[in-house]
């Protein structure tokens, strides 16, 4: 870290000699702290986006068994039913199973949001507020 300033070099240039080479020492120390966090800061979010990739990468492969899953399972009630049209039947059930699943998630997910959020935060921004007008109506 550079030196910088009078006081640093025998001479004694009094207290504004002084602030100035801790200023510069106290903004250096911070400078060279902040490229260290900002170093930090783009190895942690390269972390952090390959930990989403791998994240969606394995949602995607959840995702296509799922769906094998249910073709299999399709596949299987039909051969079990006989065959033929019941290889519509077994599809249409399970279709109508997903969607009837589909519709009960977006109805508690209408429910959730419909409910407050952040209650007790917004219930003191209001108090906050109260006192802020009750405090400058006061002095009008």
């Amino acid at each position: 870290m550079p030196i910088y300033g009078a006081a640093r070099s025998g001479d004694d240039g009094g207290f504004f000699s002084h602030a100035t080479a801790f200023t510069s020492a106290a903004f250096a120390y911070l400078k060279a702290r902040l490229q260290l966090a900002g170093l930090e800061g783009k190895g942690a979010a390269l972390h952090y986006l390959i930990i989403i990739g791998l994240l969606v990468a394995a949602l995607g492969v959840v995702l296509f068994g799922y769906i094998f899953l249910c073709l299999a399972i399709i596949f299987l009630l039909s051969w079990i039913f006989g065959g033929g049209i019941a290889l519509f039947w077994s599809a249409l059930g399970m279709a109508l199973l997903h969607f009837g699943g589909a519709a009960a998630a977006a109805l508690i997910a209408k429910k959730k949001f419909s409910e407050p959020v952040l209650a007790a935060t917004m219930q003191e921004f209001g108090k906050d507020q109260e006192w802020l007008n009750s405090t400058t109506a006061k002095q009008h």
